[in-house]
């Protein structure tokens, strides 16, 4: 125990200097290393991994790879995914990529990466994007959205290996985070200088924004380095191997060699977590999947422990009460799981506050909660809900402030609390809209996790 002690000591103190050095805050860093794998058309097609991702251990799931047509239509893989505004993939991959999060899982965290080599994904975002941040009327900003909803995603990750243009890269992603993407994620394997200027141009706009690197060492990658990658964008890296596979054997790990490197420069240089490089690989070579995924958090101290059960949305399909609502647009609308086919709850009238109440049938931890406003229903974005609050209370009358929102103008709004109890939640407007008619409150759906 005590060579453990002072093993640990040593990376803590390592680490906190490589952060000092690179201008990190302690307190930025995340609690628990990153574990992440990359998954192709295993994750799309093919029902039977939702089990096997959900039990094995990453934290992280990124599924690749989204193609973006010149005309703003997007395709995953290529398989059309999104056209013209209306999620057109799988029925069956919305559903379970929805479910990733909920039930006994392991994974707190879904990404999209767009891009791969030899693609002309980033020649389609320079030719749409250039001229400024497309607005919610352009093809790509629907199908972007399109797809948030039917995945319910947390960020998009960025895969360029072409075409370096970081104007329309900032523009692209910043259209994402205004429709209510969480974050943006990076997977350099070359060319410093761009990741570097998306990197400053986007934390400039909105720090925060950009939380993780995923440093590709494997492939064209092999050779890089996670401490100068670290001193040159100024934060923690997430370096990433290839398991053991039949397309570049020179390039695959074991486990065990995963295990070995990860340790290595985590003691060297304080690295924010690990990847794997490629789910289908996995798959395809009769692999573990929870191998891997320990061989990452065991890097990082002990193993992760038997995932446990992540609640989904809490109010889905509960008892659902309004002070008013159109004949139509009842306030069960705003908690059936759907944004499609004008599901929504619409008041009648703006005059006075206007509230949507949920009975969650007992008592529950919230540290989270989401409004889809009228612009994910595909109505124009003026009719987003402005001011409103969220409140609790514990015998559906007395109610208390839990967190406001003045001045919205997005389509989603995805908001972490301090963890509070409550039985009766309610979400509170005092101001309905941004537009001078028709000023009525339309929600969509009203979420709590």
């Amino acid at each position: 125990m005590k060579k453990v002690f002072i093993f640990s000591l040593a990376i803590i103190l390592c680490m906190a200097t490589i952060n000092a050095a690179i201008g990190v805050n302690a307190e930025e860093k995340a609690d628990t290393a990153v574990s992440a794998i990359y998954s192709g058309g295993p994750s799309y097609l093919v029902s039977s991994t939702l089990n096997d991702l959900k039990s094995s251990g990453f934290n992280t799931l990124i599924q690749w790879s989204l193609h973006i047509d010149t005309n703003g239509n997007l395709r995953m893989n290529d398989e059309e995914i999104c056209t013209n505004g209306v999620y057109t993939g799988l029925p069956a991959w919305s559903s379970q990529w929805l479910s990733y999060k909920s039930g006994n899982t392991s994974i707190q965290r879904l990404e999209i990466s767009v891009g791969a080599g030899g693609t002309t994904d980033f020649a389609s975002i320079k030719a749409l994007c250039s001229a400024g941040v497309p607005d919610s009327n352009s093809n790509l900003y629907k199908n972007m959205l399109a797809l948030k909803n039917a995945t319910g995603a947390d960020a998009i990750n960025l895969d360029t290996e072409d075409t370096y243009d970081s104007v329309s890269t900032i523009n692209f992603c910043k259209m994402c985070i205004n429709m209510g993407y969480s974050y943006i994620t990076l997977c350099p394997y070359t060319n410093t200088a761009y990741w570097k200027a998306v990197k400053d141009g986007l934390e400039a706009w909105r720090p925060g924004v950009v939380d993780r690197i995923y440093l590709q060492c494997y492939d064209g990658g092999a050779g890089n380095n996670p401490g100068t990658w670290q001193n040159n964008l100024g934060m923690p890296v997430i370096p990433g191997l290839w398991c053991t596979n039949t397309a570049k054997p020179y390039y695959g790990r074991t486990p065990v060699q995963v295990q070995s490197q990860l340790t290595a420069w985590n003691s060297s240089y304080g690295i924010a977590g690990g990847f794997i490089w490629l789910y289908d690989d996995i798959r395809n070579n009769g692999l573990s999947t929870a191998d891997y995924a320990a061989a990452i958090n065991n890097s990082f101290g002990p193993a992760t422990p038997t995932p446990t059960p992540i609640p989904g949305n809490l109010v889905l399909n509960k008892t659902a009460t309004a002070n008013q609502y159109v004949t139509g647009e009842t306030p069960a609308k705003a908690v059936d799981g759907t944004v499609t086919n004008n599901s929504k709850w619409c008041s009648t009238t703006d005059v006075g506050a206007q509230w949507l109440m949920l009975d969650l049938g007992q008592s529950f931890n919230i540290s989270r909660w989401i409004v889809k406003h009228a612009g994910t229903g595909g109505e124009t974005t003026d009719y987003n809900t402005r001011d409103f609050r969220l409140q609790k209370s514990s015998d559906g009358n007395s109610w208390t402030d839990v967190d406001s929102v003045t001045n919205n103008t997005a389509s989603i709004t995805d908001r972490t609390v301090a963890p509070f109890q409550a039985r009766y939640v309610r979400l509170f407007i005092t101001n309905p809209q941004t537009a001078s008619y028709n000023r009525a409150a339309r929600i969509y759906e009203f979420e709590l996790y």
